[in-house]
């Protein structure tokens, strides 16, 4: 139990320094993307009139006003949704390479593109440099997933959910500090550096980046390997077994998993899963357009939306770890409905 104890605890750390790196950007976005757009002649970039073309073709799609507001939450939507669909592909794609390499490699792996992310989004002059280095982010961002696994790996049945909390607990915290350290960031170099028009989303992506690096050299040295060799999986990967992880409609159905026990477990997978994606719609459309709303709405600078995440994240935190880790073996759903409920 002390080993579990400690592989927690590891992941604990790792999933809150990963969650103050992540963050950072949240109250930075709006003003990011405003910079992007106020450039002009040389500076211009053509990616930016693109992207705005799509947003004119969605906006008059949904019946969305013609207003710079909205075309700027749709703007964000955009960059928003690109991440989180090739953070689909990505966390499958891992979760089943670490079933057959190992989670700890694996892992390391995604951090690697993780903090390579961050190391263009510190040279990211134009919208094209930016969005690549949220390309790269996205396609990196497996870390979570596979840190699960570990869980599930180290815990038994009765102790999951404890675990679990302690996890969800991280992302709260890194939730209430990371929005405000990197808004504290931005005004930080705004003040030392107010010649710079650069300098309010270079030195927060500096710290995110140090952070991922810290990550990586804490997993290395405190994080063991969790799947021994003679519980990986050995059959080859074929075609089909992509096509089932990749592909929602396959997804959803939990082809991939050959070892489930009965045809009730499926079905209760398939519940859960389809009630998670549901939920995961609503949180992230929240995350990515919340900081629009408050920015064109009530003009809100970056540390008064740190301090907005700050409030939203210590209200997670205390529902995580006093709530969510005190819920009986059994009880996880009546819990979930009832919090839904409220």
């Amino acid at each position: 139990m002390g080993i579990k104890s400690n592989i927690i605890n590891v992941l604990f750390i790792s999933i809150l320094i990963d969650f103050l790196e992540f963050t950072i950007i949240l109250p930075l976005l709006p003003k990011i993307l405003t910079y992007y757009g106020s450039q002009v002649g040389a500076n211009h970039d053509t990616l930016y009139d693109k992207t705005m073309s799509f947003v004119q073709f969605i906006r008059d799609l949904t019946g969305a006003p013609n207003d710079a507001k909205w075309n700027s939450v749709l703007f964000g939507g955009i960059i928003g949704s690109l991440f989180s669909l090739l953070q689909f592909f990505s966390s499958t794609l891992c979760g089943i390479a670490s079933d057959r390499y190992g989670r700890k490699s694996v892992l390391l792996l995604s951090m690697i593109g993780i903090s390579l992310s961050y190391a263009l989004w510190c040279v990211s002059f134009n919208l094209t440099i930016f969005m690549i280095a949220r390309v790269v982010s996205g396609l990196s961002k497996a870390n979570v997933a596979i840190i699960l696994a570990i869980v599930s790996d180290t815990t038994t049945e009765k102790e999951r959910n404890r675990a679990m909390a302690w996890i969800g607990a991280a992302f709260s915290l890194g939730f209430i500090f990371g929005p405000l350290l990197g808004a504290f960031c931005s005004q930080l170099a705004i003040i030392y550096w107010p010649a710079s028009s650069v300098s309010f989303f270079i030195l927060p992506a500096c710290v995110s980046l140090v952070l991922s690096l810290i990550n990586i050299g804490f997993i290395i040295k405190f994080c063991p390997e969790t799947l021994p060799i003679s519980k990986r999986n050995e059959t080859k990967t074929s075609i089909t077994d992509v096509y089932n992880a990749i592909f929602p409609w396959r997804l959803f159905k939990f082809s991939t998993i050959h070892n489930i026990k009965s045809k009730h477990d499926v079905t209760i997978l398939r519940r859960l899963g389809i009630a998670s994606f549901l939920y995961m719609i609503v949180f992230a459309g929240l995350e990515f357009t919340i900081t629009f709303l408050v920015y064109n709405r009530f003009n809100w600078n970056s540390m008064q939306q740190g301090k907005m995440f700050f409030v939203m994240g210590l209200c997670m935190a205390v529902v995580q770890g006093g709530y969510v880790r005190r819920i009986p073996n059994g009880k996880e759903i009546t819990a979930a409905m009832t919090v839904s409920c409220l």
